[in-house]
């Protein structure tokens, strides 16, 4: 939810700066070169909030926050291009082809024996908090 909210406020800073508001009013399509705008600028803030972390500790701002960590199944930290490819880039297509359907099934997994969603069985990873002290949390993971 915290990350849903950065990016939340970020595509309502966007909206703003290209005057979607103002166009959606009218009854006017967005043109493409400011939906290309939006794309790109939602894609840039993604990796100015969540780079360097999702880099360097498998974590988002919100993950950070909460104390809980993206790792592979045995407890490593996942490559940043597994993150980016498999797990995130898998959300977008899935709401793209899906739209909210792919996003609903992805969050439903959830509730599984395994508490992995679609895009974590696709990247190979699960989520662990942090806070419990178990061997994959080791010390060169986190922090």
């Amino acid at each position: 939810m915290i990350d849903n909210s950065l990016s939340f406020i970020v595509l309502i800073v966007l909206f703003d700066y290209f005057n979607v508001p103002e166009l959606v009013r009218a009854g006017q399509p967005i043109p493409t070169d400011i939906s290309m705008k939006l794309v790109l600028g939602a894609l840039f803030m993604f990796f100015v909030f969540h780079g360097s972390l999702l880099y360097r500790y498998g974590q988002t701002v919100g993950k950070r926050f909460m104390g809980l960590a993206i790792v592979t199944l045995d407890g490593r930290r996942p490559s940043f291009t597994n993150l980016i490819l498999n797990r995130y880039l898998s959300q977008c297509v899935a709401g793209f082809v899906l739209s909210g359907l792919g996003a609903l099934l992805d969050i439903l997994f959830i509730f599984r024996a395994d508490k992995r969603c679609v895009h974590d069985l696709i990247a190979g990873t699960k989520v662990i908090d942090l806070r419990i002290k178990t061997q994959s949390t080791s010390s060169s993971l986190i922090v």
